[in-house]
């Protein structure tokens, strides 16, 4: 602030309009140690920084012209980082859920892998003919060893030929494009 204007920063205000900043910004304000801690900082600005303004002007203004420039590069900067980033717009909310989702990923993964395992053996189990016992169960884990490598394999296959296809695919367009 010099002589009474003061000149809004367009990197503050871009990071403002984040909703997960502005909402950080806004709880921080309403909890009781962030304002404290807010009336803390303006009570030393006022005291310390405020009086020593008039002698600042004459030094700020040879500084002025470079913190505008990185004031703009920081906002392109900014802006930059929307385009390749478009979570950083999102809601607050729909940015807790996503990272939530990433987060709990593999515990979702092994809870399913659990499952089918579980589930297998059961089937495997129940088809299984025999005496209740140890020898039942072993034939059982055997047979769900074996389809469980069968079902491996044939949900490797099916991904291998969906990339196949998908490579034929490529190349006929690719072809098909340089006669044109």
């Amino acid at each position: 602030m010099v002589n009474g204007e003061q000149y809004p920063s367009k990197v503050l205000s871009h990071l403002d309009s984040y909703p997960l900043i502005h909402d950080t910004v806004t709880y921080a304000k309403s909890s009781p140690y962030g304002s404290k801690s807010l009336s803390l900082l303006a009570s030393t600005y006022q005291r310390l920084v405020s009086p020593l303004t008039p002698y600042l002007a004459t030094p700020y203004s040879y500084v002025a012209p470079y913190l505008y420039r990185a004031d703009d590069l920081g906002d392109a900067s900014l802006t930059n980082l929307d385009s390749r980033f478009p979570i950083v717009k999102e809601d607050t909310e729909k940015l807790k859920e996503h990272v939530q989702e990433i987060a709990l990923a593999p515990i979702a993964l092994i809870d399913h892998g659990k499952r089918y395992v579980v589930g297998t053996w059961r089937d495997e189990y129940s088809k299984t003919g025999g005496q209740e016992g140890v020898v039942k169960s072993v034939k059982a884990l055997i047979s769900t060893e074996l389809k469980m490598g069968l079902d491996g394999y044939r949900f490797l296959s099916e991904r291998w030929e969906r990339k196949k296809e998908a490579s034929r695919k490529s190349t006929q367009s690719a072809g098909q494009s340089e006669k044109h």
